[in-house]
């Protein structure tokens, strides 16, 4: 689909006071790099900050021709990215990244997981839970997560539990910061992840963990996505594309693709994380939609590996949520009797 010069809105979260400076760097650095992406391809820009208790953002986004959603959350909340999305559906103004359902979906692990087992796809066993109870029927050692939160956030080096007595403390200290805690069999194994833009899947990453520090978990810690240096950072290294069989790529290829479809609707663009379990068999950990899209992140590199530079893939990303919004356009022209 080509298109003309646009004007594009960019949203993301304007944070709160109490967010670290380098936090609010992040942010603003990974719009800055989508703006000069799309002003490569010849759009004009405007960058649009989402507050707690403020909706004047949305006046600002029914001017643009298209939006580019970067907005994770609102003041830094999670969840709160559900209804940011849901408004922008409202406005009928195309924007990139998944739908309201998807990202509402995706921001309560059980119920994903819950879809996805009822679909008959791979999911380790799991179970949600309140403070002070232990599952029954899962078989240790287990890994224990917030429920709704994404970008790994609430899992260290203390996640995985051996014992009932571990457990039941993580649980505790899970369940007193965040809403709902989730706990999963661990799967050991290797640990990849797929990338999607619309309906086509992306080359195949592996997270190595052979350079982790001895005596910890292989597991994809929030230091590690997000604490530059840190032992848990330079111990987990992505490799694109993966160095997978053809037969074992397949195998992936098919769950995450399943999984995709399921919940992303492909729609958008997303990752979904899988463990190669030692027999072969690929189970999903998450489905993550409206991944960290910088030109760092992992899905630039398997951008990258695709053939895309980065502002192909901005622009690609632009593109997709341009033809959906002009599908939606004629169904609601269609059944609903509206303005096309």
């Amino acid at each position: 689909m080509t298109v003309g010069p646009l004007k594009v809105g960019i949203v993301y979260d304007a944070g709160s006071g109490d967010w670290d400076p380098k936090d609010v760097k992040a942010v603003l650095q990974n719009a800055k790099s989508v703006e000069k992406a799309l002003r490569r391809g010849g759009h004009q820009t405007v960058l649009i900050p989402v507050r707690l208790a403020d909706v004047q953002w949305l006046t600002k986004v029914q001017r643009c021709d298209a939006i580019f959603n970067l907005c994770e959350g609102v003041n830094g909340i999670a969840r709160y990215e559900d209804y940011a999305v849901a408004a922008l559906d409202l406005t009928r103004v195309p924007f990139t990244g998944c739908t309201s359902w998807t990202v509402t979906i995706a921001h309560r692990k059980h119920v994903a997981n819950t879809l996805l087992t009822a679909r008959g796809i791979p999911v380790p066993p799991f179970a949600l839970m309140d403070r002070g109870t232990v599952p029954g029927h899962l078989k240790f050692p287990v890994i224990v997560k917030p429920s709704g939160e994404d970008a790994s956030v609430g899992i260290d080096s203390g996640s995985v539990c051996t014992t009932k007595k571990a457990l039941k403390e993580r649980i505790a200290k899970v369940a007193g910061m965040w809403e709902d805690t989730l706990v999963q069999e661990y799967v050991p194994g290797r640990e990849v992840n797929v990338g999607f833009v619309g309906s086509e899947m992306l080359p195949i990453s592996e997270i190595s963990f052979e350079k982790m520090p001895p005596g910890s978990w292989p597991i994809v810690t929030y230091a590690a996505k997000w604490d530059a240096g840190s032992p848990e950072d330079l111990g987990t290294v992505p490799m694109v594309p993966a160095p997978l069989s053809a037969e074992l790529t397949r195998r992936v290829g098919l769950v995450a693709r399943a999984a995709w479809r399921l919940i992303g609707q492909e729609k958008g663009y997303g990752r979904v994380d899988l463990r190669i379990a030692p027999d072969g068999q690929p189970y999903v950990l998450e489905v993550n939609p409206n991944p960290d899209i910088s030109d760092d992140a992992g899905l630039s590199r398997m951008a990258a590996a695709r053939g895309w530079d980065y502002p192909s893939l901005i622009l690609r990303v632009l593109e997709e949520a341009l033809e959906r919004g002009a599908r939606r356009r004629e169904a609601e022209a269609q059944y609903l009797k509206l303005p096309v």
